[in-house]
């Protein structure tokens, strides 16, 4: 059940701060990790799952969970106590699912049970030290974003996911002022994530779950000598 001292689940880009912008830069990430992605059902989460597309994937149908009703989802249920069998999933997107819970943990471990082996996992979420965590204390952009204390930083969940069994296989921060973008372009992609990923509002994180078969080791016993001993051998006549 959602408490109802965390604030309401947005149902669309547009309630969030420059959610539109951000939308935009997600998709664009989005669309250069898609053709990597295979598999037959993808999970979305809430609205602002919803909302993102996975075309350039090779999955071939989606299916649209809600926490709260929105306009086509499929069916409605909690992310902590999700309704599909275990290993039936090939891959799940929280987008900023997370950052509205007061379980986060616990949705992590419904999504990793609900997932094959090998399945795909991708989240995003609002950094608390950037300027996101900063706004949490303006008047203005309170009620517009998650609690601070609900935001997960990017390091905490790459730890979380680790000790569920995911490798995190990309990495992207978002959510830079539009005074920045000009002037950082390729420079962010490639140093940011590295060097200064606290700059960014917004994270997105592309992880897999791994299982590694366990090969129980033989006892190794001792060969026979087999060979036949010299006074034993026979000189043919």
């Amino acid at each position: 059940m959602i408490s109802a001292s965390i604030p309401q689940i947005p149902s669309g880009w547009r309630q969030l701060p420059r959610g539109a912008f951000l939308a935009e830069q997600l998709q664009l990430c989005l669309d250069d990790w898609a053709p990597g992605l295979f598999g037959f059902n993808l999970l979305k989460i809430d609205a602002l799952g919803a909302a993102l597309s996975l075309d350039k994937s090779r999955i071939r149908q989606s299916v649209l969970m809600g926490q709260v009703p929105f306009e086509g989802m499929d069916l409605l249920a909690d992310a902590t106590a999700m309704p599909f069998a275990p290993g039936s999933l090939d891959a799940c997107l929280l987008a900023h699912v997370l950052d509205y819970s007061e379980h986060p943990h616990a949705i992590l471990r419904e999504t990793e049970v609900a997932l094959r082996d090998d399945g795909w996992l991708i989240v995003t979420g609002f950094n608390p030290y950037s300027s996101a965590g900063l706004g949490c204390a303006l008047p203005a952009l309170r009620r517009r974003l998650p609690r601070w204390r609900q935001m997960l930083a990017p390091r905490r969940l790459e730890d979380w996911l680790k000790l569920l069994g995911f490798e995190v296989i990309e990495r992207d921060y978002l959510g830079f002022t539009r005074l920045m973008l000009p002037r950082v372009g390729h420079w962010r992609r490639r140093l940011c994530p590295h060097f200064c990923p606290s700059l960014a509002a917004v994270y997105i994180i592309l992880a897999r779950k791994r299982r590694f078969p366990l090969t129980p080791i033989r006892e190794r016993r001792a060969v026979q000598n087999t060979l036949a001993q010299p006074g034993m051998a026979r000189q043919r006549e």
